[in-house]
């Protein structure tokens, strides 16, 4: 105690000189009034006794020093930075100069507002309520309320010291970059608790700002949700929700929210208020607001710049907008978005983001006239006022919306499902017949190497139908991931593929490989039915000749047979050099071509057949396009594979078309007609050729198998998709 009285009498001249200090600080303290905390002395450092005697090492010793107190902490703590004396929350009189003066329980005089002094250290703690009570208030409210516990486990607030630091003297203001609750101290602070919520964080823009970019006024949880009165969204006292969001936002994204507010989201009664249409994923009935489209732990979302952000803009907008996102899906803007195409169109490329405008308005994004043409131009660099009309959101279920898209669609498959319904059951009922047969006779005998057999098709045939199944091929696997993208198998493919700019570019040149095709093969026969002419006959005698393609009365003859045959009513018929089914294959190719090349050729130069048609020729063209190559795609691996190659007395390959070549016992089995007039017309001989090596033929059957196993396992990605829809 000596030793005590010896300080406190040597500290006198400075208490005395200190006077003079709070008056100078008088000034700094009024500026500092809106932040600092209420009912607080004050009291100079230099002026209380408590500081001068508990900063002073020597009087503390043994068992107490933890009385004692470095002046670094005081002079970084942010209690006393806020003018907070000891004796405003220990109580007790700052400046009495002894320790019973200073440590009073009973208090005479009040000039300085002291209070006896607080014993034991939970009176102390009760204290902070003095001047926090209304963070305690929403604390005790908030949902940190049932957060903590005490030390009989039951559940209490969460203590301030959780968040703030154990040690009271060490408390920094919040505005300290080294305080806890400040900055990146804060939310690695938070994330203690909220571990999944942190990760995301450190994932969102938020936390991609804060991070990686260094910037100190990116959001931190607190900016949020707030301190002290956190509650959960769905609470109208929250910071987050739906009516108070577009005001937490704005704090930071100030001009983002002004334009969000005229716009036709935030119109009538404003953001996140009451309306008649359905929130997102719910049942209540109000309008958008910010955290319907971004969320704070968006962790996919590095920022709204970024590719996963915009390929989800769809899917966002269709939370609300759920009949345009179905629109927008089945459109070519959807489908290449769902194939992870970036520079394909999304919402905000046409509608804008958070300046959306009613279409009807004339500073509108869409508004009739330049502003839709600049719109447009933002990817179609040339488009023709005709193109305007073109309608991205075109419904081809909906009559109302658009009849003639709707009665194309309705023919369109009707004619699909007539013709699969139809050669299904041709297929279904030849299997079993066949089946039957083979069980009871066997399979005719395959080529066998270094025999004689004769030839059945030309080299201009196998050449053309070689070039015909590659282009098909790659027409159907850079086409239908398109049709399909929703679905995975078809976002795997396309990726493999090279994405959608690979697939594009390989799909047109495909085309262009079929449509030459045709028109090669037109010629071919023009000049056969030309240069024929000294055979004998008329023009149309010529054109419905036993070797010409041209459909005739023996094929509806041999049909009419076939089915007999198939239900059991007579005997399996023989054909002529061409079957009515690949008569059927043959022009049911050519009409593919001509309708999906053409529909295809508009689709690729819209402005050009734009400038001559309506905008809506685009809608129909699409429809077109997609249904018919599904039609043509489904009959060629299913009903053509089957006729072909997988009908149990050619399973697994028919090696016809491979090597041009048949034996000559399936020859007179199969088309005993075509074999007896070769025979008569003295042409067999020159027919005749001997079968490959054994190498040659495999090779050969190898690539064959390659091409069905890909048409098949195309087949099965259509049928999986049409089932799950």
């Amino acid at each position: 105690m000596k030793l005590l009285r010896a300080t406190l009498l040597f500290c006198i001249t400075a208490v005395a000189a200190g006077a003079a200090a709070v008056a100078a600080e008088g000034t700094m303290h009024a500026e500092r009034a809106m932040i600092e905390p209420p009912a607080v002395s004050k009291l100079s450092t230099n002026v209380s006794t408590c500081v001068l005697c508990h900063t002073t090492p020597e009087v503390f010793r043994g068992e107490k020093r933890k009385y004692y107190i470095a002046k670094a902490r005081l002079a970084n703590a942010g209690h006393f930075k806020r003018g907070v004396g000891c004796h405003d929350c220990h109580g007790g009189n700052p400046t009495a100069l002894d320790e019973a003066g200073a440590h009073a329980r009973e208090v005479v005089t009040n000039t300085l507002g002291i209070t006896p002094f607080r014993l034991p250290l939970t009176k102390v703690q009760q204290a902070c309520l003095e001047c926090h009570k209304n963070e305690n208030t929403a604390l005790h409210q908030s949902v940190h309320a049932q957060a903590g516990q005490d030390e009989h486990g039951n559940k209490r607030p969460l203590p301030c010291s959780a968040c703030h630091g154990e040690k009271t003297h060490d408390i920094l203001a919040i505005d300290d970059p080294n305080s806890p609750v400040g900055g990146v101290k804060q939310t690695r602070l938070c994330g203690s608790c909220h571990d999944k919520q942190l990760k995301e964080y450190d994932k969102s823009a938020h936390g991609h700002g804060l991070l990686e970019s260094g910037l100190v006024a990116a959001a931190v949880c607190a900016d949020c949700h707030g301190a002290h009165a956190i509650y959960p969204a769905k609470d109208a006292r929250s910071t987050l929700h739906a009516t108070n969001v577009a005001a937490t936002c704005s704090k930071c994204h100030r001009f983002i929210a002004e334009r969000l507010r005229h716009s036709v989201h935030g119109a009538g009664n404003g953001l996140g208020e009451k309306t008649t249409v359905v929130a997102p994923v719910g049942a209540i009935k109000r309008r958008p607001t910010c955290t319907d489209c971004h969320q704070g732990h968006d962790h996919d979302l590095p920022n709204p710049d970024s590719t996963a952000f915009r390929l989800g803009t769809a899917g966002r907008c269709g939370n609300c907008h759920i009949e345009l996102l179905s629109t927008y899906e089945i459109s070519m803007h959807g489908e290449l978005t769902e194939l992870g195409y970036v520079p394909g169109a999304t919402c905000s490329d046409c509608h804008g983001a958070h300046d959306i405008l009613p279409l009807d308005d004339p500073n509108g994004r869409l508004a009739p006239g330049e502003n839709r043409l600049s719109t447009c131009q933002q990817c179609h660099p040339d488009p023709v006022v005709n193109f305007l009309d073109f309608d991205p959101h075109a419904n081809h279920h909906n009559s109302k919306r658009s009849l003639v898209l709707h009665v194309v669609y309705v023919a369109l498959m009707t004619l699909l499902i007539g013709t699969f319904s139809f050669f299904g059951l041709h297929s279904f009922l030849w299997f079993t017949r066949n089946l039957i047969q083979v069980l009871r006779h066997g399979r005719p005998k395959p080529l066998t190497p270094g025999t004689t057999a004769i030839t059945r098709f030309s080299p201009f045939h196998r050449v053309g139908h070689t070039i015909m199944v590659v282009s098909f091929l790659g027409l159907a696997s850079t086409g239908l991931p398109l049709k399909y993208s929703q679905h995975e198998w078809a976002r795997t493919l396309a990726f493999y593929l090279g994405g959608f700019e690979s697939t594009g570019h390989w799909h047109r040149i495909f085309g262009l490989i079929n449509i030459g095709c045709l028109v090669v093969y037109v010629i071919f026969m023009l000049t056969r039915l030309v240069t024929r002419r000294g055979a004998g006959g008329s023009l149309l005698k010529r054109m419905f000749a036993p070797d010409s393609p041209m459909p005739n009365v023996r094929d509806l003859k041999d049909f009419v047979k076939m089915v007999r045959w198939f239900i059991g009513r007579g005997p399996k018929p023989t054909f002529e050099r061409w079957a009515y089914w690949e008569k059927v294959d043959m022009w049911g190719a050519c009409a593919d071509i001509v309708i999906i090349g053409l529909t295809g050729l508009i689709l690729w130069y819209p402005s050009l057949f734009c400038s001559f048609l309506p905008g809506e020729t685009m809608n129909i063209a699409k429809v077109i396009h997609s249904t018919q190559a599904l039609l043509a795609t489904g009959f060629v691996f299913s009903i053509h594979f089957f006729s072909t190659h997988l009908r149990p007395d050619k399973f697994p390959l028919d090696m016809s078309i491979l090597t041009g070549l048949v034996s000559e016992e399936e020859m007179r089995e199969e088309r005993p007609e075509y074999y007896e007039r070769l025979r008569r017309e003295g042409k067999l001989d020159a027919l005749r050729a001997t079968v490959p090596a054994r190498g040659k033929l495999l090779l050969v059957a190898i690539a064959g198998l390659l091409a069905l196993s890909i048409g098949l396992a195309l087949l099965v990605g259509i049928l999986t998709s049409v089932a799950w829809g």
